[in-house]
């Protein structure tokens, strides 16, 4: 089942019926790797988001309104479309903060190389379940000389930089 949206500029939306988890990982990744430069664009809050620490970068992410997929249909946006879209009603839930947060660490190592300075950060997305079920997604980061993960799941308002959302029964994490 394809269906196409149109946005009210040159960009389209596709939903398309995702078979497990897995493939929306790999979904994930694609959209951060591929798009990872939106986060350079100007942006109806006017700040300037490759320029943000991580702490405040999450701050931001956490701050914006959460909006679950409806049943049975999984939204993945680009960067850009999520930030275009914040606040207006349109489907942000973790995933999307996931393709965020991504996009944030490839792009702070993407401007890294630019310079000649070595690579920052390493990332990893996490999917976790309370129980022995899947159903949330978040990512860990760390600077490349250090060895110690932080947890960055700026998915709901309650979340804190740095903490794990919850102890989880399940886990799987998967690497770029």
């Amino acid at each position: 089942m394809n269906e196409t949206f149109f946005l009210p500029w040159p960009y389209k939306l596709t939903a398309k019926e995702l078979i497990d988890y897995e493939e929306t990982v790999s979904h994930v990744y694609r959209l951060a790797r591929t798009w990872f430069t939106d986060l350079l664009d100007n942006n109806k809050f006017g700040i300037r988001l490759a320029a943000l620490s991580p702490e405040e970068f999450f701050a931001f992410v956490r701050s914006q309104e959460y909006v679950k997929d409806p049943d049975r249909i999984e939204f993945l946006n680009r960067p850009r479309i999520s930030i275009a879209l914040a606040g207006t009603g349109h489907p942000f839930d973790c995933d999307d903060r996931t393709i965020l947060s991504l996009s944030y660490f490839m792009l702070q190592n993407y401007m890294n190389k630019i310079f000649g300075k070595p690579r920052l950060y390493d990332y990893r997305v996490l999917v976790v379940g309370r129980f022995a079920d899947p159903h949330h997604i978040y990512i860990e980061y760390k600077k490349t000389d250090s060895i110690k993960w932080i947890p960055f799941d700026p998915t709901y308002p309650h979340n804190e930089y740095g903490v794990a959302p919850f102890v989880p029964g399940f886990i799987r994490y998967f690497y770029d």
